[in-house]
């Protein structure tokens, strides 16, 4: 009889992850379905809510997560990109994977990859989404839980986490990403975000443009699916004069609501979190669960404030639609303070379209580059800030940690240093702050 292999080590199952890296991005689920079933399906042992969308997945999947756990429930929830550790993409509890257990599930699914590797026809491998997807999964199952909140990466008809069966859809925005994959029109990308819509599904949608919010209502309305839209069946009660607000639920009204993250933005997104968890359990929630749940939840990334004098803000809006929110929201909460910007965006986010709305709020632009392969050059974003009529000063410097530093040492009282345009860059920027830059 022959010794059982030894499972891969830590450094291993490490080095396999980073060079999962070379293989890039591919669409399809043949792969990551013979990936799930070579580990018996790990993403079947518990029930799936499925979150979808241009802006605000991660924000939502952790405020529904959070209202979930309230029921006493055991929640996973996987997110993505992550900032400092591919660990953080998967929570239980609210409670990130350590690094310890990810790389060792790794290394345990490792040896089923390569089978699966083996079978595919030439040129084809599993992508460093798809095995992380199914960590991820194996994760979930091992800690038993109950529920899982499930971010999509990409899309979502050929999205690997499109593999599982959920009984909750959330659609939170609709706009113009990845046009070479999902398509041109704001139309052709709901079809392939809404192909995860079963039959018989239940489906919460943020806020849609009135044709998107029509199309969407005809796909569910072909598929037999039940669907309650933002300012439709949920809405937001808001006053700015006050910190709290109150939410209307399908089934109830949920009043006096605050949230720890900040941004106006962060308010629809909770909305669409309450409305996904009404469907899911098909009650009125408790008014006081959501209330608590939604005041503890914390978004790393997202209007994140690291130093107070002088202001420092990271938020890794990534697209028009999410740089335009952020501006909105600051310009609320910091009542026009001039800024000054650390920027890198990724070349398939609309970076004409971001700069336009960030340059006029900017005293100094910085542009930047972060680790992420589709990451514009510092001096082809500075290019492309030519084409603005009233551009601030621009400095070129491609480390962000030097960025960052030459802008916190020229900020005055009255200005605020702003780190935008891609997580990536965020990421970045709070790994070299670990290591004391």
């Amino acid at each position: 009889m022959s010794a059982k292999k030894a499972l891969p080590t830590p450094e291993q199952a490490r080095d396999y992850v980073k060079s999962l890296e070379m293989f890039g991005m591919r669409l399809g689920l043949d792969r990551v379905r013979l990936l799930a079933k070579e580990l018996r399906n790990p993403q079947n042992a518990y029930r799936t809510i499925h979150v979808v969308g241009t802006n605000g997945k991660s924000s939502t999947t952790r405020f529904a997560s959070a209202i979930l756990q309230e029921y006493g429930l055991t929640v996973g929830s996987y997110v993505s990109p992550h900032l400092l550790s591919l660990a953080e993409r998967q929570l239980i509890n609210g409670k990130a994977c350590t690094e310890e257990e990810f790389y060792g599930l790794v290394a345990e699914v490792m040896p089923a990859a390569e089978k699966v590797n083996k079978k595919l026809p030439d040129g084809e491998v599993l992508t460093q989404f798809e095995v992380l997807t199914v960590v991820a999964f194996l994760f979930f199952q091992r800690h038993e839980v109950e529920v899982a909140v499930i971010e999509a990466g990409l899309g979502g008809r050929w999205d690997a986490t499109s593999i599982i069966d959920s009984e909750v859809q959330v659609v939170t925005t609709i706009g113009r990403e990845h046009a070479e994959v999902l398509g041109e029109t704001l139309l052709a990308i709901l079809e392939e975000k809404a192909a995860v819509i079963p039959e018989g599904g239940r489906v919460m949608a943020g806020r849609l443009e009135p044709q998107v919010r029509q199309r969407l209502r005809e796909i569910c309305e072909e598929r037999n699916a039940e669907c309650r839209f933002l300012d439709r069946q949920i809405s937001l009660l808001l006053d700015n004069r006050q910190d709290s607000f109150d939410i209307f639920g399908a089934q109830e009204l949920y009043s006096g609501i605050q949230l720890s993250a900040l941004g106006d933005y962060q308010k629809t997104n909770a909305a669409v979190a309450v409305g996904a968890v009404e469907l899911f359990l098909g009650e009125a929630l408790d008014e006081e669960k959501v209330r608590r749940a939604l005041k503890r939840t914390t978004i790393p990334g997202r209007l994140e404030v690291i130093s107070e004098h002088p202001l420092c803000i990271l938020d890794g809006a990534h697209n028009p639609e999410g740089m335009n929110e952020l501006m909105r929201s600051l310009d609320r909460l910091l009542e026009r303070r001039r800024l000054l910007g650390v920027v890198s965006i990724l070349k398939d986010k609309g970076a004409l379209e971001m700069l336009k709305d960030l340059a006029p709020r900017c005293d100094i632009l910085f542009v930047t580059e972060n680790t992420n392969p589709r990451s514009y050059k510092a001096q082809e974003l500075a290019k492309i800030m030519e084409e603005l009529e009233d551009a601030p000063e621009v400095f070129v410097d491609t480390v962000p940690a030097s960025a960052f530093k030459s802008a916190y040492d020229l900020a005055t009282s009255n200005q605020v240093v702003l780190v935008t345009g891609s997580l990536y860059l965020v990421a970045d920027l709070k790994a070299a702050l670990g290591q004391g830059i």
